[in-house]
């Protein structure tokens, strides 16, 4: 058994579980989900960095957190090999920059400066 170290691991850790913003309950409920053993109030000593966890149950806490970041994370840009490769498939939709030129203006025209 091994407590949450002090340092960068912590930090790195501890910023994640803010970043989830979930409850102590709903941290638990995720984390007893995924097959961890130890009760709330295990965790919450653990992550005070006052009880110790094994590692076994560390990384299903761990896992708990990072499978909530995943949901709340924004949309990522696919790569080429993530693309479509069938040719019956739509184009993709124009996107148009926020030129900061106003409201009226046309992306990509000299609006502003006439």
């Amino acid at each position: 058994m091994r407590y949450l170290p002090d340092g960068e691991h912590r930090h790195r850790f501890l910023a994640a579980v803010r970043a989830t913003g979930l409850s102590l309950e709903e941290l638990w409920l995720r984390y007893f989900g995924l097959g961890g053993d130890a009760g709330k109030i295990e965790i919450d000593a653990y992550l005070s960095g006052l009880a110790p966890l094994s590692s076994l149950q560390h990384d299903l806490l761990a896992h708990a957190i990072n499978e909530r970041l995943d949901e709340i994370a924004p949309p990522r840009a696919p790569y080429a090999e993530e693309l479509p490769r069938n040719s019956d498939s739509p184009p993709p939709t124009e996107y148009e920059f926020d030129t900061g030129d106003g409201p009226d203006a046309t992306p990509g025209t000299d609006a502003a400066r006439d």
